[in-house]
């Protein structure tokens, strides 16, 4: 389903700015959120609208700000928008009852930015509520029923099936193809079990699938690739699944191969897959595609996915591998990488041979910086990871960098992501002392919105086992060593940093 806007309000005076959150509130409730629900999601609306009043229009008579209400694909967003002065919000000094209240609950999602010339921007996210058919004996019985379906063969014996995009009327033979593949315990493909959602996905194009259908209209095989935006050039790949009953029937192959056709027709360029560490499955399935290591987010699983039957312990977040695969010819870039990153930047490009000229050169800081840093905050409710993405560097960075961190790790965010831009020289520079504020090594992100980006990584309060850390190539185990390796000499100096500090506070306390 397309984006559909619901509803657009408009605010100029200060004693009205109270309809925003009101007019949030009866949006939820109109597309059926629960009445306890939409009344917290009222509460995050305003607290966003009473800090841009405060901080965007101080000093001044009147506000301009707006609402717009869109239902999108399996729920809906409220952005709330001005023209008001740029945000702290957006640059290190938001309040943090507003990750807080994500954190809790109020909403799925905040994304908070400031875009030049159209002025700050808060885009709140709200899931809405879908029957599973994970309870239902009824879907189970007619899955079940399904297994007993003998292949048709044609006459070189091959499984007679027909491979064609997915279609929104496929939803509920995709589900049944996964509870025979996997029962319920894919839980990370919770929305398989929930058809009418998966539907709203399929139409708007974020659940770009290929599957294969037999003669009776039982779909065998499906492969998808997530695309959030109907303008990205990348994806995330993943969700493969073939009947238990059509295994070594190279189903697999048939639909990864028209899967990517329709990938380069569409004008992706590359995908991504997570692979999870507690068993190298789907590692291999990735390195057989053509895909490479390029990342190692070491609390990237979240504690609640299930991996009954594999060793090591649980109750904790794991780890997750980074694969990117690319489409036809990859594009030639100049990227700008911290010394000490140089020599495996340089390793994971070559391994998946993409054409990369590194430079590394330690720079001063740049005298024609902007006084204010661009930085855009994502944060997730479901996973608990809170993502900073450096839009552009301004010499205020290293200051609005550390208020980030120091907020989101106070607000018990678990996993914090921060992405640099390699496009920009001045990555070289700032990316080269972060280790002191606890960031360290994650990966890169190859064709990320307008370029490759460097991934680094903060755990909040979070334990890691690097034995239990399985990989399925040398690369991977590369990846591994170095990965830990820098989080520990991160987490070192980030202590001793934390030590320095307390130890002066404690002289100055004598001194006085």
């Amino acid at each position: 389903m397309p984006d559909q806007t619901l509803c657009q309000i408009r605010v100029t005076a200060r004693d009205s700015v109270g309809l925003l959150g009101c007019t949030a509130e009866d949006v939820a409730v109109l597309l059926g959120v629960a009445g306890p629900d939409a009344s917290r999601l009222r509460a995050l609306a305003q607290e966003a609208v009473e800090t841009i009043v405060r901080d965007a229009f101080e000093g001044l008579p009147n506000v301009d700000i707006s609402l717009e209400a869109q239902r999108t694909a399996g729920g809906f967003t409220v952005m709330i928008t001005d023209r008001g002065a740029p945000l702290d919000l957006a640059q290190g000094g938001y309040p943090p009852r507003l990750a807080d209240l994500i954190r809790l609950g109020f909403a799925d999602g905040l994304d908070v930015s400031y875009e030049p010339r159209r002025g700050n921007r808060v885009l709140i996210t709200k899931h809405l509520n879908y029957a599973s058919v994970a309870a239902d004996a009824e879907f189970a019985e007619a899955s079940t029923h399904e297994a007993g379906e003998r292949p048709q063969m044609d006459a070189d014996g091959e499984a007679i099936v027909e491979v064609r995009p997915m279609t929104a009327e496929d939803c509920l033979a995709v589900a049944r193809l996964f509870y025979r593949t996997y029962g319920y315990s894919a839980s990370y493909a919770s929305i398989i079990y929930e058809p009418d959602r998966l539907a709203e996905y399929v139409t708007s194009g974020r659940h770009f699938a290929t599957i294969a259908v037999t003669p009776t209209g039982r779909v065998v095989g499906h492969l998808a690739s997530s695309i959030e935006d109907p303008r990205a050039v990348t994806g995330a790949i993943g969700l493969l699944a073939v009947d238990p009953a059509y295994r070594r029937m190279h189903i697999a192959a048939k639909v990864g191969w028209a899967h990517i056709a329709r990938l380069v027709e569409r004008g992706i360029v590359g995908q991504y897959t997570e692979a999870v560490t507690v068993h190298v499955g789907s590692q291999r399935t990735a390195l057989k595609s053509g895909a490479h290591e390029v990342g190692l987010m070491l609390a990237g699983q979240t504690s609640e996915l299930d991996f009954r039957g594999f060793g090591g312990s649980s109750g904790h977040r794991r780890a997750a591998l980074i694969f990117y695969g690319h489409l036809g010819t990859p594009a030639e870039r100049t990227v700008h990488v911290p010394h000490a990153y140089r020599a495996v930047v340089e390793r994971l490009y070559a391994e998946a041979r993409l054409p990369r000229t590194v430079h590394s050169r330690f720079e001063r800081q740049p005298s024609d910086a902007k006084p204010d840093t661009r930085i855009r905050v994502t944060l997730s409710h479901e996973t608990g990871v809170a993502r900073i993405r450096v839009e552009a560097y301004g010499s205020d960075f290293l200051e609005a960098l550390q208020e980030h961190l120091r907020q989101l790790r106070l607000n018990r965010y678990d996993l914090i992501l921060v992405y640099l831009p390699m496009s920009d020289p001045a990555t070289s520079h700032y990316g080269s002392g972060l280790h002191e504020v606890g960031l360290s090594f994650c990966g890169v992100y190859p064709e990320y919105r307008d370029g490759d980006v460097l991934l680094l990584q903060s755990l909040n309060n979070v334990e890691v086992f690097p034995e239990e850390i399985n990989v399925a190539s040398e690369l991977g185990e590369f990846m591994r060593d170095f990965v830990v390796a820098d989080f520990r000499l991160a987490a070192d100096l980030a202590e001793q940093r934390s030590r320095s500090r307390a130890h002066m506070a404690r002289i100055y306390e004598a001194l006085d």
